[in-house]
């Protein structure tokens, strides 16, 4: 085996221990919260050694920052493609949340992992999704010229809250949830019905805020 061969083996092995212990990292800091989150018990979920996170990482504030990191630049790399200038403002919103769906479904943990870390007043997770969250305000872009200027900044601001919180509350009170109507509300059919009546929302909302003729242009 040449050097190389050695190296690229050592190199690939050390990219899966990393992103194991950015998978473990997430769901025990989602679950508990940065303080009760144990270096030992996240490496002993990934199955590596613990002073692998201060090799990696530097500390568990480094894998925490690596963590939020990760999870909001994938997000606002997805919110970017759905921002992409063709289509019509209409088309632009849909997709935007669209996407926020779809990443959701995917990422399950990552509303609990925000929440969890802004009760705990956590700087971090601030600096952190405030900068990669920039993308959703191009969402308002259409709100800001030609006929709409006058729309009263409170009714853009209500619709996307109320948007939001229909987006994200079925991942946050899953639990809840699926006691409550006897079902998992995440399992695929559920999901596909939220999907639904997420784009039933977005429509109606939108016929509320857009002139249709500029909504379709």
């Amino acid at each position: 085996m040449g050097e190389n061969e050695r190296t690229d083996g050592r190199e690939e092995r050390s990219d899966r221990t990393v992103q194991m212990l950015i998978q473990s990292a997430r769901s025990a800091f989602a679950s508990v919260g940065f303080a009760a989150a144990s270096v030992r018990d996240i490496a002993g979920d990934a199955g590596v050694n613990p002073a692998l996170v201060r090799y990696h990482f530097g500390s568990k504030d480094g894998l925490y920052r690596r963590v939020l990191g990760e999870m909001m630049s994938q997000l606002s790399d997805r919110l970017r493609a759905a921002f992409r200038p063709d289509g019509s403002p209409r088309e632009r919103i849909t997709r935007a949340i669209a996407a926020y769906l779809d990443h959701l479904a995917e990422h399950r943990d990552t509303p609990r992992l925000i929440q969890r870390a802004l009760l705990d007043a956590d700087p971090t997770v601030r600096e952190i999704v405030n900068a990669h969250h920039r993308p959703l305000l191009q969402a308002l872009e259409p709100f800001q010229a030609g006929e709409i200027a006058t729309l009263h900044v409170s009714a853009i601001e209500e619709a996307v809250t109320s948007l939001f919180g229909a987006i994200v509350a079925p991942f946050l009170y899953a639990p809840v949830l699926t006691e409550l109507f006897g079902h998992d509300v995440l399992s695929p059919e559920a999901m596909d019905r939220r999907r639904q009546h997420i784009s039933a929302l977005v429509e109606f909302t939108l016929d509320q805020l857009l002139p249709s003729e500029l909504g379709h242009a």
